[in-house]
């Protein structure tokens, strides 16, 4: 074996001399006498030059000032001297992000005119390509740069994706058995399907839900419905999302409203990752060129490097609605300042300058009653960042019988903490004209120093003749079965908060809770949740108190309160071994106002990469089955998830089952997967069945696979991991970056060489010497050249991708003039060979 790696060894030595940094004034030589005494026995004559190249089209990984942006076809061609160089157009350097339109040189010339010396209009700039990676790395100064934010893809690498079907699927299926004085038994199976078409940048979504009941009587009974069907595509230069159908307006200025109907809104996630939401502006003075670190909650969420004096960071990435930011500037010198900014936001509030906007025009489509007005109504709402502190909005819904409008701001208080207010009149025409007005008060607070987070508190107080629009449509209609009461009711008042408070190695302590009062009755409906966690040498301690309702078998919604202990321990605490690494043991005790106490001890854990999960579960209840307990199981590949379960008690006993997992039909066939995300990838890679993509996803036989999850408006990577690939593959490239929309479906293809990897060991006529570095290309019947390689110093070749029989040409230059010999080679197939060696030897006459 070790011979094999030398050989392999001096093939990869020649190719990466290519690479290596030269300094010449004038054309780079390789002189033979490096490498051997015999200067006739060395062919360096293609590497003359650094990185050569033919002339063509390349597709090449671009990085422009270091950062990716992504994979993109360059040209190359000869210049004026003759040599091999990458052309760029006025279209490329605009997707690179260069400010074509402040450069003079640049700015009236056609988007399609070639350029081939780019320093020649901007100077101190430069286009390096490596041939080894395949990567052009663009460098332009900053000052040449358009303004641009961390996160921000050019619009002209966003993908659409594909036409293509997909479909998410849930089947469960349970079997329940009673014995005793009275035997009986049911069945019941539930469908849904979730799925849609995408043509270009259009995507139709839709749900449907099948449920078959049958029983003892020999009766079954069955239903189904489609819902949420609704058809949308963004919009990129609004970067607005229109969406046709059974949706859902917005919900941070009116409340959210189901309506059957248009609507066209902001998507914030079109935005640069560093843009969305709300983040405050840090200001600050470099005394030199210095690194400014900014951190939240001990992580580091922003890094950048200033020139010496004043600077302005706008574009920090929201970190959810708060927690203040520890900034530090480290001078050239290593000298450190550190100062902390109060940072606390709300879902309202933007940025300075940006803004949000939607307008909805429809059908109220509500399901919580029997029927409904169904009023037909049109809605606009508007919020702009006035300035960094104060964010502006306002609302206003117009039906038939029906007007609101709403207006309001938010504030950043500094250490006080984010506030907004807003009030929305309403004018409702019932059996009288109803004027009334709700009042809104939200608040958030996050203490770095103590640990405290007031995540969210809202204040609503409404007039006894306020109708929201919801309100208005449900009036007069009767509650659908199950649903709870006061859902019909009008809210007089709510309050509702989330508080954390960190007791660091001591654990943390939360408070969840809301209340709220009707007009019409004194009901007062208290929804609380009060905890402490904390974790001892590993093992996970929870209590909480919570007051709920919930519905009883009368009928009723009474208040429940109950108070819970779980307790949940790695078995890994007792020992190292790995049959333990991944079990744990739990314990729940729950006791209830009712009288009810019950618990619940159990086994749990995973194995194989977590692919398979089990549990194991005995539980007891003073009030119910003095002994019940249950066991599960279940597998998750890359094609889907089975589970499966067995419960039983006293006479009575039941088992489950469900498959769960997503389909997609597209022009390469039908791929399975696991359940899939709002955006999506096939992956597609010719003979490379069972190699791994992502990590978890497995190619299939027909030589696909689905990425089942992408970020939308953002950087996403695919890579293979070229362990697993079968033995006669190789790759061409194994990752590639992409750049979804929402919704989208990505084909990609990895081009792949399918055949034998070979060593041949060369022989020729006379002994004459073949020098290092020649040239050897596989043929086609048609004298195409179809796969190459490069003689090594031993007189071997290694190439990949081989057929069981071919034509191999070797070329070379020397002192004599231009030379050449073939060799035919055949049954490879019928050369053994190991897994940990899959390299044939093949001893060859060229002539």
């Amino acid at each position: 074996m070790k011979p094999m790696l030398h050989k392999i060894l001096c093939i990869n030595l020649c190719v990466l001399s290519v690479a290596m940094p030269k300094i010449a004034l004038s054309d780079n030589y390789f002189d033979p006498n490096l490498l051997l005494n015999n200067n006739d026995n060395i062919d360096l004559s293609n590497f003359s030059k650094e990185d050569y190249i033919a002339p063509g089209d390349y597709s090449l990984s671009v990085f422009v000032n270091t950062e990716p942006l992504g994979e993109k076809t360059i040209l190359f061609k000869a210049n004026k001297e003759g040599k091999v160089v990458p052309v760029v157009t006025i279209k490329d350097l605009k997707l690179f992000g260069v400010n074509v339109s402040a450069i003079s040189k640049l700015s009236d010339l056609p988007e399609d005119t070639e350029i081939d010396n780019i320093e020649a209009y901007i100077p101190n700039s430069r286009l390096t390509f490596n041939i080894n990676k395949l990567t052009l790395n663009a460098s332009f100064p900053q000052v040449n740069m358009d303004k641009s934010f961390q996160g921000e893809i050019p619009a002209e690498l966003l993908d659409d994706g594909v036409s293509a079907v997909i479909l998410n699927y849930m089947a469960n299926f349970i079997k329940n058995r009673t014995t005793g004085d009275y035997s009986s038994h049911n069945n019941n199976f539930f469908l849904n399907l979730n799925g849609g078409v995408n043509i270009g940048p259009w995507r139709l979504r839709t749900n449907y839900s099948y449920n078959n009941s049958s029983g003892s009587d020999q009766r079954s009974s069955s239903d189904s419905e489609f819902s949420n069907t609704y058809v949308m595509r963004n919009i990129a230069y609004l970067k607005s999302m229109l969406k046709i159908g059974e949706i859902t307006t917005g919900g941070n200025i009116f409340s959210s409203i189901p309506i059957k109907g248009i609507s066209l809104a902001t998507n914030q996630q079109m935005l640069p990752s560093s843009m969305r939401g709300y983040a405050p502006v840090v200001r600050g003075f470099a005394n030199s060129n210095a690194t400014v670190t900014i951190r939240q909650n001990g992580q580091i969420i922003y890094k950048s490097f200033v020139a010496p004096g004043n600077f302005i960071i706008n574009d920090i990435s929201a970190g959810g609605i708060g927690g203040d930011l520890e900034i530090t500037i480290e001078e050239e010198d290593g000298s450190k300042r550190v100062y902390t900014q109060a940072y606390s936001s709300l879902p309202i509030m933007l940025r300075e300058g940006q803004f949000e906007y939607e307008f909805s025009a429809g059908q109220y489509d509500g399901g919580i009653t029997t029927d409904s007005k169904k009023s037909k109504f049109a809605l606009g709402t508007f919020s702009y960042g006035i300035n960094n502190s104060i964010t502006a909005y306002g609302g206003l819904l117009i039906a038939n019988g029906y007007t609101s409008g709403v207006i309001g701001s938010g504030v950043s208080l500094g250490l006080l903490g984010a506030l907004s207010a807003d009030v929305t009149l309403a004018r409702a025409n019932l059996d009288k004209t109803y004027h009334g007005q709700s009042y809104r008060v939200r608040y958030s607070k996050s203490l770095l120093s103590t640990g405290t987070s007031f995540d969210l508190t809202a204040l609503r107080y409404s007039t006894k003749d306020y109708y929201d629009f919801s309100d208005y449509n449900n009036s007069g209609y009767e509650l659908r079965e199950g649903i709870a009461p006061w859902l019909s009711q009008r809210q007089k008042s709510s309050f509702q908060t989330s508080i954390s408070q960190s007791l660091g190695k001591y654990g943390s302590m939360y408070l969840r809770g809301e209340t709220s009062r009707y007009w019409g009755n004194s009901r007062v409906n208290n929804s609380v949740t009060l905890g402490y966690n904390t974790v001892l040498k590993g093992i996970a301690f929870n209590i909480d108190y919570s007051i709920s309702r919930l519905k009883s078998d009368d009928n009723t919604w009474p208040e429940n309160r109950q108070i819970n202990f779980n307790m949940n321990m790695p078995l890994s605490v007792f020992s190292n071994a790995s049959g333990l690494q991944n079990m744990n043991a739990s314990y729940l005790l729950t006791h209830s106002n009712d009288g009810r106490t019950s618990q619940q001890a159990g086994l749990n854990g995973s194995a194989f990469d977590n692919q398979l999960s089990y549990g194991i579960y005995q539980n007891t209840d003073n009030k119910a089955d003095s002994y019940s307990g249950n066991m599960n199981m279940s597998y998750s590949g890359s094609k889907g998830t089975l589970s499966g379960g067995y419960s039983y008690g006293k006479n009575r006993n039941s088992f489950n089952g469900s498959l769960i997992g997503g389909v997609v039909l597209h022009s390469k066939g039908v791929t399975l997967s696991r359940m899939l995300g709002d955006s999506i990838a096939i992956v597609s890679a010719d003979k490379a069945k069972g190699a791994e993509i992502n990590g978890n996803v497995k190619i299939d036989t027909f030589g696909n696979a689905i990425v089942p999850q992408l970020s939308p408006y953002d950087t996403n990577s695919i890579s293979v991991n070229v362990s697993t690939l079968p033995d006669d593959v190789t790759l061409n490239e194994t990752s590639m970056k992409v750049y979804p929309t929402e919704g989208a479906i990505l084909a990609r293809q990895f081009q792949t060489k399918v055949g034998y990897q070979v060593i041949f060991d060369i022989k020729t006529a006379q002994n004459i010497a073949i020098p290092f570095g020649a040239m050897a290309s596989l043929t086609d019947e048609k004298d195409k050249q179809v796969n190459t390689g490069i003689i090594d110093a031993y007189q071997s070749l290694y190439m990949s991708g081989l057929p069981n029989d071919g034509n191999v040409v070797v070329t070379w230059n020397n002192n004599t003039g231009k030379h050449s010999c073939q060799f035919s080679y055949s049954e490879l197939e019928k050369i053994e060979v190991s897994q940990q060696n899959p390299i044939r030897m093949v001893t060859v006459n060229c002539q």
